[in-house]
């Protein structure tokens, strides 16, 4: 008789899986034996169920999408900093029930006897818990999905050394059986990313580590300078061919979530992208948004509003609810992200262009890249304009690249803000400029993956994004210059691990707020 966990097996890879994991018997004393092609369905279900598919607008589009300046919301109240606590366990429930228990049985099935599934299965899972950790700090990552009764929170530094030294093993390892067998694979087309090749796993952990490495270079620029370095000693993410996104066309429950939150006009166009897109004459500005369209523009609407039509226009974060009735005279993102394209459009969670930026970064500190900053920053451009615009020729690549045109002052009735910063796209001699040309252009680059933008703003508040013009959350004082860094734990946690969390609360080294900064964000929330 199979035991209970491996019937949860069987319902995962059976057409129509649930995601009720927790209404399972998850007892592990005893693991059955899968076939390569079970152990795919497994890692399909686990790259399928994020925050990107009918959890995108609880996960994304009412957190990440607007925190990170990328878009304004249609939900008001959210757009003003309202925190919704039942979403919040939603959230964590998409991973910790759905998406990590599939990949822990992959882990626990192959750990001893197929290195190779378990080394992706771990690189998938150190990408999963970065993004964990980095909406709610100190979580469970060694017990993560384990089925124990206790599942121990741990700090966001050992976290993150905990990823680093996975990610490192995993690419030895991988590294080891690809030059025995060149053309390895593993999961087939059930990898919806990469289709199970094992070379193009080795970039994304390199890319990875080096992602995180960036992340803790303000608080631990010792370990950071180590990852970074030993991350560029590999293969990396440095061409569009290997840009990791994942395929829509085999999931079932939602897709691309952008692209499902299209009827509902959910993601427009921010003042702060207006700003940046239309002062850089930037070409990549058609493909992620739409121009206005008048049959949206209601004859009630002021005329300041009624000559958005036709053109590229923003609208403010935070704004007060009285002007939500104008939102659709603004710039809904772009057709690529069409309603009817959420099993066509990919889903974007690395670009090769974001690698250049990283590498950009890592040079400007000092560290050992493989070249200069000003390199690594155009290439970064080149291969983000090349990705989004095949049309678009080398000399007005070149252009673009050496443009002083500087942002604008965005349309954004009734507020009018004066333009966002006075940086060109062309590499500045000052070195304060330089930073924030890398971070703006890195920031312009990895659209959409609004959570890694809003990782980044919190790391350094950059690019200038326009302040919030209100904010209906008293724990996030505007006056004080304060901004939303983190999401509070869940209810579910509260409720059935309360001294687990008040342990996560201690490590977090502040209050279970949405104020409280996380371990690598060293920058005061509030004056």
């Amino acid at each position: 008789m199979l035991c209970a966990f491996c019937w949860t097996l069987i319902v995962w890879i059976m057409p129509g899986c649930t995601d009720n994991f927790d209404e399972y018997n998850t007892n592990k004393t005893q693991l059955m034996e899968l076939s390569d092609t079970d152990l795919g369905g497994l890692f399909s279900k686990s790259l399928g169920s994020q925050f990107e598919n009918i959890n995108y607008s609880r996960g994304k589009g009412t957190i990440s999408d607007h925190l990170s300046g990328y878009f304004t919301s249609t939900f008001t109240i959210y757009e003003q900093n309202t925190i919704n606590t039942g979403w919040i366990t939603r959230i964590w429930a998409t991973y910790y029930t759905s998406a990590l228990p599939a990949l822990v049985a992959i882990l626990d099935l192959t750990k001893e006897k197929n290195p190779v599934a378990y080394s992706v299965a771990m690189i998938w899972k150190c990408y999963m818990m970065q993004r964990v950790t980095d909406y709610w700090g100190p979580v469970p990552y060694t017990d993560a999905a384990s089925g124990k009764a206790v599942t121990q929170f741990e700090s966001q530094k050992d976290i993150y050394y905990n990823m680093f030294q996975d990610l490192a093993s995993a690419v030895q390892i991988l590294e080891e059986k690809l030059q025995k067998e060149p053309n390895l694979n593993v999961f087939g087309a059930a990898d919806m990313m990469y289709n199970g090749d094992v070379s193009k796993w080795i970039r994304f952990a390199n890319t990875l580590r080096l992602r995180m490495a960036i992340r803790i270079s303000n608080v631990d620029p010792d370990k950071a300078k180590q990852e970074a370095e030993a991350a560029v000693a590999g293969d990396l993410i440095e061409s569009n061919n290997d840009n990791a996104m994942l395929k829509t066309t085999q999931i079932t429950s939602g897709g691309n979530g952008l692209s499902n939150m299209w009827a509902y006009f959910q993601n427009i166009m921010s003042a702060s992208m207006e700003s940046l897109l239309k002062g850089y004459d930037d070409p990549r500005v058609g493909i992620y948004f739409n121009k206005v369209d008048a049959a949206n523009i209601a004859p009630s609407f002021p005329d300041q509003v009624k000559g958005n039509a036709g053109g590229y226009h923003g609208m403010s974060n935070g704004f007060e609810s009285v002007y939500a009735a104008f939102l659709k005279a603004h710039s809904l993102v772009g057709d690529r992200w069409k309603d009817d394209n959420w099993n066509i459009t990919p889903i974007d969670y690395i670009h090769a262009a974001e690698t250049c930026f990283l590498k950009a970064e890592g040079a400007w500190r000092g560290w050992n890249m493989g070249g200069s900053a000003q390199q690594f920053y155009e290439k970064g451009i080149e291969l983000s304009l090349k990705q989004w615009r095949s049309d678009l020729s080398d000399g007005s690549i070149r252009n673009y690249i050496n443009s002083t045109l500087t942002p604008v002052a965005p349309d954004n009735y009734p507020y009018y803000d004066p333009p966002m910063t006075d940086i060109p796209v062309k590499f500045s001699g000052d070195r304060e400029k330089q930073y924030e040309q890398i971070i703006t252009q890195k920031w312009i680059s990895i659209y959409p993956e609004s959570m890694e933008a809003w990782a980044e703003y919190r790391r350094t508040r950059l690019p200038k994004l326009y302040a919030k013009k209100y904010s209906g959350n008293g724990n996030i004082l505007l006056s004080k210059n304060m901004i939303i860094t983190r999401v509070p734990y869940p209810d579910s946690e509260k409720n059935s691990q309360p001294e687990e969390v008040a342990k996560a609360v201690e490590m977090l080294g502040g209050p279970d707020l949405e104020s409280t900064p996380l371990w690598w964000d060293v920058h005061q929330n509030g004056n």
